[in-house]
């Protein structure tokens, strides 16, 4: 937890309009394709979003192999698009905002950070009375 103080905290003091996370220059596509690749399916959520999704989809008299692969195109395909709309739509927002626009908002984004890690705290307090 924190970790999301460290982040907020970063996001408040950051004077390059919230733009602190640079650390990606230079790297590949490719790694960080992968990255993002590996993060995703060590989820936990994934796998339990997969199991309660995909059994709704599967005729246990069809082949199965072919009926996980067109479920599994499916939602990669949603996903990359959903993803790449996402992504284009941040960039382009984030070109339209001038400086101070963007330190207002890292401030602001900073704020619910700790306000999040706050309540998560208060969330294991009540959880363990």
């Amino acid at each position: 937890m924190a970790y999301l103080s460290y982040l907020g905290l970063r996001l408040i003091f950051s004077k390059s309009g919230g733009h602190v996370g640079v650390a990606n220059q230079g790297r590949s596509k490719k790694s960080l394709f992968w990255q993002g690749f590996i993060t995703s399916a060590a989820n936990p959520k994934a796998v339990i979003f997969f199991a309660a999704l995909f059994p709704q989809f599967i005729n246990p008299s069809e082949p199965l192999l072919h009926q996980f692969a067109i479920l599994s195109a499916t939602y990669l395909i949603m996903d990359a698009v959903f993803l790449f709309s996402y992504g284009k739509s941040a960039e382009w927002v984030s070109t339209k905002l001038k400086s101070s626009a963007r330190q207002y908002l890292g401030k602001v984004s900073g704020s619910f950070l700790i306000g999040a890690e706050v309540l998560l705290g208060l969330k294991e307090v009540d959880a363990n009375l």
